[in-house]
């Protein structure tokens, strides 16, 4: 069976503790005997330890709001309220272990008013609205994945009822569908005017020193040139703007010159010392 903090020495007493309640009610209907039985060879005895700990951690932090919740999630597991693991973990990470405090809270509580408002204004409207927050995320994130990659709107299609499959627990309905597939398209058009289809062919980039030090050499040749300006630039003085060696700096040129950013205007005489200037010039 597999667990988060039972077997896991390193893991606060009170949170074995609560995990170990939460699997011999809601796994061994209570019964103590078959849980040890279960965990002879990973726990042995130390269970026995935690419910002190438990009670010394409740006491330390009387007024502490996580531990005023970890206790409310052990009677709620006792009583019955709690009813699998499932429900019991996502309650204990989401009022225990991952607690919001402070200004996260405040900001998480005034975005699900915002939306909850938004929710009810498209509902007066006879308006569809998609209000898993899962599934938007995922939704955007893979809009922005594939923001200048020419996506097809069969591809698009494809993907959205994938990720609704995965991520909502009912199909949506034809308006719902719309209004995920704006959400998808103004995040693709808000990255592609952003970010241009070459820096993004650049930031992704299978080599990561070749991307990273191509988009910084791009930077320079936008701050330094417009289009269709030189730039006389040595491979001494290539080297030092990069901050990298020989190799990885005729890399970066490269794949500028490879994908139409920059030409070379004049060659380097090959043979010669390495301050040999190079003549560029800006495409793009």
């Amino acid at each position: 069976m597999k667990t988060f903090y039972i077997t896991n020495k390193n893991a606060p007493h009170h949170l074995r503790f609560i995990e170990w309640t939460a699997i011999r009610c809601l796994v061994f209907n209570k019964d103590r005997r078959l849980i040890e039985e279960a965990f002879a060879d990973s726990v042995g005895f130390a269970h026995f330890k935690w419910p002190q700990s438990y009670n010394l951690y409740r006491t330390k932090h009387s007024k502490d709001p996580a531990a005023l919740a970890l206790h409310e999630l052990f009677l709620q597991i006792m009583d019955g309220s709690i009813t699998n693991l499932d429900e019991f973990y996502h309650s204990l990470r989401t009022k225990v272990t991952h607690r919001k405090r402070g200004n996260a809270l405040k900001d998480q509580v005034l975005r699900q008013a915002k939306q909850s408002a938004t929710q009810q204004a498209y509902i007066d409207d006879g308006k569809a609205f998609v209000s898993n927050n899962k599934l938007i995320s995922m939704t955007t994130k893979a809009a922005v994945r594939l923001a200048h990659t020419d996506v097809s709107e069969v591809q698009i299609s494809e993907l959205l009822q994938s990720l609704v499959s995965e991520y909502n627990p009912t199909a949506l309905t034809s308006d719902e569908m719309d209004v995920l597939r704006s959400i998808f398209t103004r995040k693709v058009t808000a990255m592609e005017a952003s970010l241009t289809a070459h820096e993004a062919t650049i930031l992704r980039h299978t080599d990561k020193d070749v991307s990273k030090n191509a988009f910084h050499l791009y930077g320079l040749f936008k701050l330094k040139c417009e289009t269709g300006d030189t730039w006389a630039l040595g491979q001494l003085e290539l080297c030092k703007e990069l901050g990298v060696g020989r190799p990885k700096a005729l890399a970066a040129a490269n794949l500028l010159v490879k994908l139409k950013l920059i030409a070379v205007s004049e060659q380097g005489k090959r043979g010669t010392v390495m301050g040999k200037t190079t003549i560029y010039k800006r495409l793009q």
